[in-house]
C-alpha cells in the first residue's frame, strides 16, 4: 500500500510539474513572437482605430496570427467604446474549445455584462494572465498589452478566410460607425455631440436595457 501511495504521488508530481512546464512555454512562446513583431501602423477608420495586420469578425473581435498555427484574440476599437471601460472579464481556460462565431467570452462594467464571439475556432491554448490581473487592459490597449488569449485553430486558414481584412474590413467598420450613430439618434441625444459623433464613454449615459440591446446587435451573440 505503501508502495502504491509513493507511485500516486509521483505520478502526480510529474503530472502537475507538465502542465506548469507547458504553460510556462507556452507563455514564453507569445512573449518571443509579440518582441519580434513590429508594433502596428495607427490605422484610422471612421474613427476607430484598426490596424491592418488583424483580421476581423463582424462581432467586433479580431484575429491576429503570431506563428504558423496560433492567433492572438482581443476585442476591437469599436467594441472597446461600445463597453465602455471594463471592470471584469470572463475568459475560456486553457484546454477550452471555441467555435468561430460562437461565444468567446464575456465583459462586465459597472454590473452590466455582455458576451463577445470568438473570432476563430479552436483550442484556446493560453490566457493573457496580464489582462487577468487587470482586466482594464482589455479596452485601456485592445490590440496591444490587452489581448484576451491565444489560441490554435483547427484550420487556421479557412478562419481567416472566414473574416475581414482591408478594404473589406474598412467598409464594414464605416457601416458600424453609421449603424451606431443611427441608432443613438434613437435614444438620446445627450450621448451624441452636435456633428452627430459619440461622446466618449457614451455607454455609461446608456440605460441598462439599451446598452444590452445595442451589445446583442453588434457583438452578435
Amino acid at each position: 500500500m505503501t508502495i502504491l501511495l509513493v507511485l500516486g504521488f509521483f505520478a502526480l508530481f510529474i503530472t502537475l510539474d507538465y502542465v506548469m512546464t507547458r504553460r510556462r512555454l507556452a507563455r514564453e512562446a507569445t512573449a518571443r513572437a509579440l518582441s519580434t513583431m513590429p508594433p502596428p501602423e495607427p490605422v484610422w477608420v471612421a474613427g476607430y482605430l484598426m490596424p491592418e495586420d488583424r483580421h476581423y469578425h463582424r462581432g467586433h473581435t479580431w484575429a491576429r496570427p503570431i506563428d504558423a498555427d496560433t492567433v492572438l484574440v482581443g476585442l476591437d476599437d469599436f467594441a472597446r467604446r461600445l463597453t465602455g471601460p471594463i471592470t471584469a472579464l470572463e475568459l475560456p481556460t486553457v484546454g477550452d474549445w471555441l467555435h468561430q462565431g460562437g461565444s468567446g467570452f464575456a465583459v462586465k462594467q459597472d454590473g452590466r455584462s455582455a458576451e463577445l464571439v470568438s473570432p476563430v475556432e479552436g483550442e484556446v491554448v493560453e490566457v493573457n494572465a496580464e489582462v487577468v490581473r487587470r482586466p482594464s487592459l482589455a479596452t485601456e490597449d485592445p490590440y496591444g498589452r490587452g489581448w484576451l488569449m491565444r489560441v490554435r485553430p483547427q484550420h487556421l486558414a479557412t478562419s481567416l478566410r472566414n473574416l475581414l481584412s482591408g478594404r473589406l474590413a474598412r467598409r464594414w467598420m464605416e457601416d458600424s460607425r453609421e449603424a451606431l450613430e443611427l441608432q443613438l439618434m434613437t435614444l438620446s441625444g445627450s450621448v451624441l455631440h452636435d456633428g452627430g459623433e459619440p461622446v466618449a464613454e457614451f455607454a455609461k449615459a446608456l440605460s441598462p436595457a439599451d446598452w444590452r440591446r445595442l451589445a446583442r446587435e453588434f457583438f452578435l451573440v
